[in-house]
């Protein structure tokens, strides 16, 4: 019974929500910012950026105070002879607690730079993170636009094949009955039916599509396409080479690029370090009670510096300035092809933008012009001055004009999102989201700066 309940409470739950979206109708923006604020994939890059702050804070403990204890305690009991040349038994027994305690402190006076240009690597290392971030941000709202507007277009093919199915169901009817008339032949009859089943086909295959563009959009975004709004327009340079000089300035993935590059630099500093001497201050401090075999309570403090030199290590330090340098010249390449394809990514948006934008004109001009021409067939059939098959090729060349439209409308909104994405300005800043917008310094911060961290800088 208690089951019963369960599903009958499922049910309900299920059919309450479903309501609730009916009536409601959302944005682009809302879109956008239900993927910043819900999606799981860019919460997970957001805490990988805050694993890899942590190199830093790893990074800065190098060169800071490191302090540990020890102590031990012991139960040992001992038998001595005290007359080992009689027959007689003189042995003693000797029992004791001896316990122990230790604090060692260690300081790094001079590790040959190694902690100041680790510093530096792991600095260019979380300032790359966070420009990864964004370029990861700049991608996930790429693919839910691209949900969104393929829902969008895909509503609207179905609707149009729809409408073309309901024009092409009365035009077959139109077809029998002039044939029962006299009028007609069975050939208008069958072309009719040919034309039918093939744009039944047709729609079946948008419903297809428009499923898994809600499928997607789910995906992405997090609930389900209710009522989509269209997508507005953003503003767009005026050449290629303004988005070209902005994407220089702006586009993540070329920032990412530039600091890895530094964090390179800093490698090979970090690696050269290796051949130059370190000076390390150790202070300990001990106690010792309870001791055995005559051995008194004792304390020991000691302050020592200790200096090491590296003289000979089989090719190994030189080997990794080697590997340091040739993953900095690797990252330079890299850069220059990132820069040469985020130019060609540019060029190709720009011209599939404007050709987009010249279709879309077009294909409105199509529609026009092939409705009218349809109405003009039709009534030209009406008066036995057109047959069956000029009347279905009208109404096939309207379907196949409002299909360029909603491709166009499709094509133009996605060169646009390209566009702002190479520029650096899809994303939610760039976008302007009605959202709390997330720090990625915050957490920086917050592990950074505080009384002990301040303290040992003191001493570093």
């Amino acid at each position: 019974m208690n089951q019963y309940r369960e599903i009958i409470t499922f049910i309900i739950l299920a059919l309450t929500i479903s309501l609730s979206q009916v009536g409601k109708s959302e944005t682009f923006v809302e879109a956008l910012s239900s993927i910043y604020n819900n999606n799981p994939q860019l919460q997970a890059q957001r805490i990988k950026v805050k694993e890899i702050d942590e190199n830093y804070i790893q990074a800065i403990s190098e060169g800071g105070f490191q302090a540990g204890v020890s102590g031990s305690i012991e139960t040992n009991t001992a038998k001595l002879n005290s007359n080992v040349f009689s027959q007689t038994d003189g042995s003693t027994s000797v029992s004791g607690n001896p316990r122990a305690i230790q604090l060692q402190i260690t300081k790094p006076l001079y590790q040959g730079g190694r902690v100041k240009w680790l510093k530096s690597q792991t600095r260019s290392s979380v300032l790359s993170a966070r420009e990864n971030l964004k370029s990861f941000e700049q991608n996930i709202f790429m693919a839910g636009a691209e949900a969104y507007v393929s829902v969008l277009r895909n509503e609207e093919v179905a609707r149009i094949r729809r409408n073309s199915v309901k024009v092409l169901t009365r035009q077959r009817l139109a077809a029998i009955e002039r044939f029962n008339i006299g009028v007609g032949t069975r050939t208008d009859i069958a072309q009719a039916e040919s034309r039918l089943a093939s744009s039944e086909s047709g729609l079946a295959q948008a419903d297809s599509q428009l499923q898994s563009s809600r499928a997607a959009f789910v995906r992405i975004v997090g609930h389900v396409a209710v009522d989509l709004q269209e997508v507005p327009s953003f503003e767009i340079p005026k050449t290629a080479d303004e988005i070209k000089s902005l994407a220089r300035s702006n586009n993540p993935d070329l920032l990412a690029a530039y600091f890895s590059g530094d964090a390179a630099a800093s490698a090979i500093s970090v690696a050269k370090s290796a051949y130059r001497p370190k000076i390390t201050l150790n202070a300990l401090a001990g106690s010792s009670r309870g001791q055995t075999f005559g051995i008194g309570d004792s304390d020991q403090l000691a302050l020592a510096a200790r200096v090491s030199v590296p003289i000979f290590t089989s090719g190994m330090n030189r080997s990794r300035v080697r590997k340091a340098s040739l993953a900095k010249a690797r990252l330079d390449f890299e850069l220059r092809d990132l820069e040469l394809s985020i130019d060609q990514i540019v060029e190709q948006s720009w011209h599939e933008l404007n050709a987009s934008r010249l279709a879309l004109v077009a294909s409105n001009t199509q529609v026009s012009a092939a409705e009218v021409a349809f109405e003009g067939v039709s009534l030209e059939q009406e008066l036995g001055l057109r047959n069956a098959l000029d009347l279905l090729n009208a109404e096939q060349e309207v379907l196949n004009a409002k299909l360029s439209v909603a491709d166009a409308r499709y094509n133009v909104s996605i060169s646009e999102f390209k566009i702002l994405m190479s520029m650096g300005a899809f994303h939610s800043e760039g976008i302007d989201l009605p959202v709390s917008f997330y720090n990625p310094e915050g957490y920086f911060e917050d592990i950074s700066d505080n009384k002990m961290s301040n303290l040992l800088k003191k001493f570093e």
